[in-house]
């Protein structure tokens, strides 16, 4: 699963990498702007579309429920408040549960079912009147008693072949036969039948409709769902009524109940088409209308605090001017949604402009303006769920989460920038809120700074502490401008506490999505991939302990020259780490890993021997692709040797006399380094190297060598398309020559054994 994750991941990141400005052709320049005109477009109608899409064709200062009205507002026509869709729900809910059940008796079933039992009933009489001498006679001998009323229940069992043989023996040896009849028939008369037997309660529609109406003929008779009989009911309820008769007359209830519930069955059914023409007639009775506010009275007034029915009313007015107005201009209803959306875009253009022409990098980088853009759209997703839809207090709302965000995967400067950005559009979404405008810009701002320096990811407590506070004294001022109650402070100063928990917490989690799809290279990351037993350096360090030793001398080296300049000492340090990862497929062709050999060259041509060289520049990318490395890092990979021409070779074939023998097939397939970091490790990599052949490595020697390098690189011009100055390589070679003077030191000379003994 794992592995599956890890190709989406790459496949992803593949189909959004754009190539550099520099590197692209004038049809990628012309789609990539392409791209950045639809993404301005899309965010700005999608936003405005559907955030909050409730009030999408209100105005925006519309008053609200709890706000506070400016003027005396007076309705100027006839305002006809329609209920709303769940309101008109909840009244056909409750018109449908107040129509009661019906239910129709079936007489001729009790009918058939009392007409059999009298049937019965005469016929064991009839019988015992026709055995009554046989029963008289065989009184003496038991054996030759239970023959004769075997018999009689025989007879008995054949002409009712539905009830059950052992019953109709019991009842038989009983006797009594008028007696059994009339307590019977009673009790199925007066308590099973008097309402009727369901088939099954579970065939019942609505289980919150309780009253049931029992249609006998013409008559209607209102019952208790709970007093409703079924057949298990109407069992239990035969039995009770048999007991209830065993106090007053001498029977056993036992061979009464196993014998009368034969003569229970149902007789009660569902009139499922009366019940819905009931229904529709109470549904087609409910009004669409709330109220009607006639023309000239008052919906509120100037200084007071708008309640939910004058919210209802002021938007009816408004739908209703918008209709009015939509006669005299079709597009005046949608004046207010191209209003929202022009002022979204005005705001998304100012963003534009700045990363334009102050962070030109990002700006060129459709990813990373895709990247932006989704953290808007999460930040503006979470303050929709958690304020519009579940209409909790505006102190939940994650603001600091945008923040927090934006200045990790970029820096702080941007992250200010959009946080100021993001207040803009909340006062424009939110009817000009300035209170969330305030907030977003103040918890914005802390947060960008308690989080400028993130290396580690505990750090992202220091920002809980800062946005706790912050969010503490802020709710205090402005709710002490409502004066609301103490208790009532106490409380939003609470959920401000939470949101200040909350936030920086979740951005830890948010934050790696878009790290690994987007490509970011935080620091977080860095400090994870500067791990020496990452498995990429592990396996330098084994199959290329020269490169690996040369790497980390090299790490050291670019890490404080661009201390020295001001740089992201951290990215070029880990840059240094990854640039020869190449050297491991084939280390044995490279000097620093030829450990007393001869060395391999010796045996090949000039041009075979720059082909191996300038190879692990495209090797060593393709090993960072395989291992997910940031592109950041592929960078110094495939720049630290820029188009440097392999010199040594190109002489040696010039020596042989080898024809056809051109610069360009000695040189390193480029690109030049495009950023300080690349340029600083390229300059690193070949002072370590050109130090090495020092045969004294004195300080004044090493501050030439360094500023010979420079001056070369400088003087080729591998440096144009980075933003070095010559101050910066002035202050890059005064740190190189301070950290290789430290490596090359002198040590004392410790006298021998032999000298010692002199």
């Amino acid at each position: 699963m794992y592995r599956v994750l890890s190709r989406l991941k790459r496949y992803i990141k593949r189909f959004l990498k754009v190539k550099a400005e520099t590197r692209q052709t004038s049809a990628s320049r012309l789609r990539s702007k392409i791209s950045k005109v639809t993404m301005l477009i899309m965010a700005a109608v999608l936003i405005s579309l559907f955030y909050p899409a409730e009030n999408l064709f209100l105005p925006l200062d519309f008053p609200r429920r709890g706000e506070i009205a400016f003027e005396d507002i007076i309705a100027p026509f006839q305002i006809t408040v329609e209920k709303s869709q769940e309101e008109l729900r909840e009244e056909k809910e409750s018109a449908t549960e107040a129509i009661p059940i019906i239910l129709v008796y079936d007489g001729r079933v009790v009918d058939s079912i009392i007409h059999q039992y009298n049937r019965f009933i005469l016929s064991a009489d009839s019988s015992f009147k026709a055995n009554r001498s046989k029963l008289k006679n065989a009184s003496k001998s038991p054996l030759l008693y239970e023959a004769i009323l075997d018999s009689m229940g025989a007879a008995l069992s054949a002409n009712f072949p539905s009830m059950d043989r052992d019953a109709i023996l019991k009842v038989l040896k009983f006797g009594k036969i008028n007696r059994t009849g009339e307590i019977i028939s009673d009790i199925l008369k007066n308590e099973i039948y008097f309402i009727g037997v369901m088939p099954n309660l579970g065939i019942l529609p609505g289980p919150k409709t309780r009253s049931i109406i029992v249609r006998i003929d013409k008559r209607e008779i209102f019952v208790v769902r709970d007093k409703l009989l079924d057949l298990s009911r109407a069992y239990v309820n035969f039995l009770t009524a048999l007991n209830n008769r065993s106090l007053a007359d001498s029977i056993d209830v036992d061979i009464f109940y196993d014998f009368g519930r034969h003569f229970i069955a149902p007789n009660l059914s569902v009139d499922t088409f009366d019940i819905r023409a009931r229904r529709d007639a109470a549904i087609a009775e409910i009004s669409h209308v709330r109220e009607v506010v006639l023309p000239g009275e008052g919906i509120a007034r100037a200084g007071s605090r708008i309640n939910e029915s004058q919210e209802r009313i002021l938007e009816a007015m408004y739908r209703q001017m918008g209709e009015l107005a939509k006669g005299e201009n079709l597009l005046a209803p949608f004046l207010p949604v191209l209003a929202r959306m022009i002022l979204v875009l005005i705001a998304f253009l100012m963003l534009y402009l700045y990363l334009f022409h102050f962070r030109n990098q990002v700006y060129h980088s459709n990813p990373k303006l895709l990247a932006l853009f989704l953290i808007y759209a999460l930040e503006l997703f979470l303050i929709y769920i958690i304020g519009i839809k579940s209409s909790l207090s505006i102190y939940l709302y994650p603001l600091a989460i945008f923040s927090i965000l934006v200045t990790v995967l970029f820096d702080a400067e941007i992250g200010i920038f959009n946080t100021f950005i993001l207040a803009l559009l909340l006062g424009i979404l939110h009817r000009f809120n300035f209170t969330i405008v305030i907030m977003m810009m103040i918890i914005g701002t802390v947060a960008c700074y308690s989080t400028r320096h993130v290396r580690h990811r505990t750090e992202f407590f220091r920002s809980i502490i800062y946005l706790s506070i912050t969010y503490v004294a802020l709710i205090y001022l402005i709710e002490s401008f409502k004066v609301l109650p103490n208790v009532d402070v106490i409380n939003l100063i609470g959920y401000g506490l939470v949101n200040g928990v909350l936030s920086p917490l979740l951005a830890i989690g948010i934050l790696p999505f878009f790290e690994s799809i987007f490509g970011f290279t935080t620091d977080i990351t860095l400090l994870e991939l500067s791990d020496l037993n990452r498995p990429l350096l592990k396996r330098l360090s084994l199959e290329a302990p020269g490169t690996y030793h040369h790497s980390i001398v090299v790490g050291n080296l670019a890490e404080s020259a661009a201390k020295a300049i001001d740089a992201n000492s951290l990215l070029a340090r880990v840059g240094a780490y990854y640039h020869d990862i190449g050297k491991m497929e084939i280390p044995e062709y490279f000097v620093e890993n030829q450990l007393g050999i001869r060395s391999k060259h010796d045996s090949l041509t000039p041009s075979m021997s720059a082909i191996i060289l300038s190879s692990h520049v495209k090797k060593g990318r393709l090993l960072g692709e395989e291992a997910d490395l940031p592109d950041e890092l592929l960078n110094f990979i495939e720049e630290h040797h820029g188009t440097m021409s392999m010199t040594y070779f190109y002489n040696k074939a010039k020596e042989m006399g080898l024809e056809n023998s051109s610069m360009d097939d000695y040189r390193y397939p480029g690109p030049k380094p495009r950023t300080r970091e690349t340029a600083i490790v390229m300059l690193a990599d070949t002072a370590e190297a050109a130090s090495r052949t020092l045969s004294e490595p004195k300080p004044a020697r090493i501050k030439s060598l360094v500023q010979s390098i420079i001056n070369d690189r400088f003087q080729s011009g591998e440096l144009v398309e980075c933003p070095l100055t010559l101050k910066d390589l002035s202050d890059i070679g005064d740190s190189f020559v301070q950290i290789l003077v430290g490596v090359f030191h002198q040590r004392i000379e410790y006298p021998t054994k032999e000298e010692d003994k002199s």
